[in-house]
Parts: C-alpha cells; structure tokens; sequence
C-alpha cells in the first residue's frame, strides 16, 4: 500500500528540477533544451539533448507557460482584441471564423489564440485589462485599430510586446505595426459592376449606425463610384440605416418607393440587407424584380432567408494563416514577403435577391 507521501508525490506537479535529475543533468541544461524553439543552442550536446527529451517523456513533463513566459520575457500566445462595432450577431461570427482560422496554424508553430472581447467596458477597465494582457507577454497582438490605439501600442512597446498587427479597412499609420488590408473599396466596385450587369441604374449603397464603421464605409463607396464612373444615366444613393427592423421600414417606405427610388443596392453588410429585405417583403416590393438587394460577409442567415440573398466576402479563414505567418515571420527577424501584405481577395456569391 502507498505511504501518505507517496500519494501525495505522485500528486505533486514534475518540475524542472525532476527533469534534470532524471536525465543526469543540470537544471540549466534542461532550461536550454525546453527553450530551442526549434533553434538548437549550441552548448547542448546531442546526447544530452536526447537524455533531457526522453526524460521529459517519461516522466510527462509540462512546462508552466506563463513562468515560462515570465523567465524568457516572452510567451507563445497570440493576443486577439476585437470592438463589437453593430451587433452580437455578426461580431460573434467574425469572432467564431477568425479564431477557428487560427487556431491550426498557430498551433503548428507552438503558439496559442486568446481573444480578448471589448465590449461593455470603461475607458479605465479598457486600460487595465490592456496592461494585464501586456503583462501576460504575448507573442503578438491582433487588433482592430478602434480596440487598439496609438497609446495602446506605445504601452505595449514599454511592456515588451514586439509584434502589433491590425485587421483594417486601411494601412493603419503606426510605426513598425503591420496591416491585413481589408479589401472594402474592391468589395464596393464588385458589388455595383454586378448591380448594372443586371441592369440596374439607380444604385445606393447602405451605411450603417455603428462606431468604428465609417473608414470601411467609405472605402466601399469610393469603390461603387469608381465603377460607374464614366456610366451615363448612372446613379447613386446612400442610405443611412440603423440595425433595426422599424428603421428598415420606414427607409423602404420613403426611400424605395416611387419611379425614382434606387434599384440595385449594395447593403454594408448581410444584417443591414436581411431587415431591409424584410421591409421591402411588406411593402409588397419584389426582391429580385422591382430592387436587387446585395449583402455583404456571406453570413449563413444569407443561404436560409427567402429569396437567398446575394453576398459579397473576402476569406475571413484567410485571416489566421496570414497572420500566423507574419507573427512567425517577424518572430524569425525576418522580412515580410509581399504575398503576406496584400489586401485580401474579394468574391461574389450569386444567389437569388439580385
């Protein structure tokens, strides 16, 4: 039968000092091995370095990450700060498809995904859980720039954090930080060349309520411009919309009535076109013969309402190899190749409301 110190040995966590005794070796040598990284440093022979594996094999070894990440100045984790800009709808989705779209890249690297949500918070809790993410070390922070701003990367900067990459509609001006380039003005030019290959002439373009919207907004009506620019008889409108149902209708009932209103519209994203197309289902207004109705994002709502409705996106899942592989990149001390730094790839998604 196990003594009481038995049972509680076999209880106790391995240490690193467990490690070393098991493979005949000194702790700092073990330390050398568990910290390569992938680069082996040359003060550690072959042999001792397959001792020090086998033991940590044996006895199950499982170094604490955040000591670790304390006594390199560094952890393996990527940090994720996203702002709610609309709704829980379509901030959870994104939310869901970025971080699934990480997880395996990073995790073939050794590295670790936390989200960290912003919503809901004072400017003073905002500052506070900042400091307590900086202090965790982590590898890197992927932010959207109205969650992260030029005082928040120089905080990082004073902390240790190396790597600051932005999800953005725009190149984001801030010194050594990087951008994924969301492609919204091609996102808006794709979406009004479809419109008037389908005919249409009296275009708009939604505009949401939400903070933090405006830049994206903007890029994508630049777009729209660009592609009827030179088009005669051609228009355009913008229609502000709020998400909610009682807006949409009254919008579809003094906007999209009339034998001026706008034919072909491209809604800022697939929640603004699904209550307007239940506005316009009201009104008696057929979608896709009298108004064609684009989305934009490919939420899956799109594929289940009636008529299905045409969307525009770019590959959210393209997000996380991205920046995965500039995070390993800039980690390497090395350049970033071009590929990494494009704007993404826009594409439209034909379906029935246009």
């Amino acid at each position: 039968m196990a003594t009481k110190r038995q049972k509680r040995a076999s209880h106790s966590p391995v240490t690193l000092t467990d490690v070393a005794r098991r493979a005949g070796v000194s702790p700092t040598a073990v330390s050398f091995v568990l910290n390569e990284n992938g680069q082996r440093n040359k003060h550690v022979s072959e042999e001792t370095r397959a001792k020090v594996l086998q033991a940590v094999q044996d006895l199950n070894f499982r170094p604490d990450a955040l000591a670790r990440a304390l006594s390199k100045g560094q952890s393996e984790e990527i940090a994720l700060i996203l702002w709610r800009t609309l709704s829980p709808v379509m901030a959870d989705f994104y939310a869901i498809e970025l971080i699934t779209s990480i997880q395996r890249p990073a995790a073939s690297y050794g590295y670790a995904c936390v989200l960290y949500p912003s919503e809901d918070l004072s400017a003073e809790q905002w500052r506070d859980m900042h400091e307590r993410i900086f202090a965790r070390h982590p590898l890197g922070i992927l932010a959207s720039p109205t969650a992260f701003t030029t005082e928040d990367v120089a905080l990082a900067r004073q902390m240790g954090v190396k790597h600051i990459i932005f999800l953005s509609d725009q190149p984001v001006p801030i010194e050594q930080t990087y951008t994924i380039v969301f492609p919204s003005r091609a996102l808006g030019y794709l979406a009004a060349q479809h419109l008037l290959e389908r005919g249409h002439r009296h275009l708009a373009l939604v505009q949401p309520g939400g903070a933090g919207l405006e830049a994206g907004f903007l890029q994508r009506l630049e777009g729209m411009h660009a592609a009827i620019d030179g088009k005669p008889g051609v228009t355009l409108d913008i229609l502000p919309l709020s998400f909610s149902a009682t807006a949409a209708r009254s919008l579809a009932e003094t906007k999209l009535v009339g034998p001026h209103r706008p034919t072909g519209i491209y809604a800022f994203n697939d929640e603004l076109a699904v209550v307007l197309l239940g506005a316009l289902t009201r009104l008696g207004i057929q979608v896709p013969q009298e108004v064609a109705l684009v989305g934009t994002d490919n939420l899956p709502i799109g594929e289940v309402v009636w008529p299905s409705l045409t969307s525009m996106r770019f590959d959210t899942l393209d997000i996380g190899p991205r920046a995965v592989e500039m995070f390993h990149t800039l980690q390497q001390g090395l350049p970033l190749p071009e590929e990494l730094t494009r704007p993404l790839v826009p594409q439209l998604i034909q379906r029935e409301s246009s």
